[in-house]
């Protein structure tokens, strides 16, 4: 490492020799210091870079910026720090637990708003040394200013504006423990930071002109800052109320196949009611036929269907009924015996009442007979006269002839 000048160091930082004197080090003990941070810098480098692969993980994080103080940078926040804390003693064996930013970290959110996450996430996975220092504006408004209070942060008024979230975090991956800075401001807050520290700070340079410049950059990286807050805000607006119609089109899509399938299940059920009154129907016109071609096959009959009892014919044609008054009177053995016999035919060729499959008796016409009824033959005996002149019955006895009184 090359060693810089003490004469080039106070020019670099804008000191003199009576600040140097102030601090009651002397230059040869600061670059010791120095020396003793530069054999040691390998093992600080892998602890920044242990934690900065955590916060890397934390909600809401755009960029993370990480550096180990150089030999120069050390020199001057040595004398800072003496100068602020003369009372301290500042040597070999006390600089790296005086010093709290010998690691430095700094996480860029875009939006300001998501400093709340990031500060929740640090809180929870890291020990905290101090107090968390909130840098703000005067201009800034209450509510802003509230949020860091509500967090247990500690305002501190910035008068040129200067804004920035600062911790002291303590990490442990061996016996000794590191101390790490990790400050928090968006991207604007950052890009008006670099600007100035760059053209006043590094230099410490007075000047009238830069300060009021960087006075409005200040005041338009905060208009943009707010902007990018309503940005933000309006796109999660914008989310929700996508999301709410998507919930709603996929409500309405899930109800027209609902519905869609109650249509096709009422369809269903009239086919189905429509089969099977058809299949019925059938079933019972095919019984009938069948119980007509078996009648027919018995007897030569038929069996019509749906014939009402009123319009079978029970009495007897007229011409029968004349023919009945012109037979002669049989006896009365001969006649008892016909009408047995004629009620016996008629009963015994009386079709069965057939039913249906719904047991609807169906009336069956009677097949009509006719009882016959032939005019009984008398034999004539012939007829003779005696010799008296009376007529008799051949092979009767002669009649004896009648006694006259003389």
């Amino acid at each position: 490492m090359s060693m810089i000048q003490q004469a080039e160091f106070l020019s670099t930082y804008n000191l003199n020799s009576a600040d140097l004197k102030a601090t009651n080090l002397n230059y040869e003990e600061l670059l010791n210091i120095s020396a003793d941070f530069e054999s040691k810098k390998a093992a600080y480098d892998e602890i920044g870079t242990g934690v900065v692969k955590i916060l890397f993980k934390f909600d809401a994080v755009h960029a993370i910026k990480y550096q180990i103080q150089n030999s120069e940078e050390l020199i001057a926040n040595l004398v800072a720090y003496k100068l602020q804390h003369p009372e301290v003693i500042l040597d070999l064996t006390t600089y790296e637990a005086l010093i709290e930013n010998l690691i430095s970290i700094r996480i860029i959110p875009l939006f300001k708003s998501d400093w709340a996450k990031i500060h929740d996430s640090i809180v929870d996975q890291f020990v905290v040394i101090g107090n968390m220092t909130a840098n703000v504006r005067v201009e800034d408004a209450a509510t802003t200013t509230k949020a860091f209070t509500d967090k247990g942060c500690t305002l501190k008024t910035q008068s040129d504006g200067y804004r920035s979230v600062d911790y002291v975090i303590k990490t442990a991956p061996s016996k000794k423990e590191y101390k790490v800075a990790v400050q928090v401001r968006n991207i604007f807050e950052e890009g008006w930071a670099e600007i100035d520290h760059s053209a006043r700070y590094k230099n410490k340079m007075d000047s009238q002109i830069l300060n009021e410049f960087s006075k409005t950059l200040n005041k338009l990286a905060g208009g943009a800052d707010e902007m990018g807050e309503f940005i933000h805000g309006l796109q999660s607006y914008l989310e929700a109320q996508e999301t709410l119609v998507q919930q709603q089109q996929t409500l309405v899509e899930e109800q027209q196949v609902e519905l869609e399938n109650l249509r096709a299940e009422l369809a269903k059920t009239k086919l189905t009611e429509k089969t099977s009154n058809s299949s019925e129907g059938m079933l019972g016109k095919d019984i009938i036929e069948d119980l007509a071609k078996t009648a027919a096959a018995i007897d030569g009959g038929s069996v019509p269907t749906e014939t009402p009892i009123s319009a079978i014919k029970t009495t007897p044609e007229p011409a029968q009924e004349k023919a009945s008054e012109k037979a002669p009177v049989k006896t009365e053995e001969k006649l008892i015996d016909s009408t047995a016999a004629a009620t016996e035919k008629t009963i015994e060729e009386k079709p069965k009442t057939v039913k249906n499959r719904t047991d609807k008796p169906k009336a069956v016409k009677l097949k009509e007979v006719k009882i016959s009824e032939e005019k009984p033959k008398v034999e004539m005996l012939p007829v003779v006269e005696d010799l008296f002149g009376q007529t008799r019955i051949p092979d009767a006895a002669p009649l004896k002839p009648s006694v006259t009184n003389a």
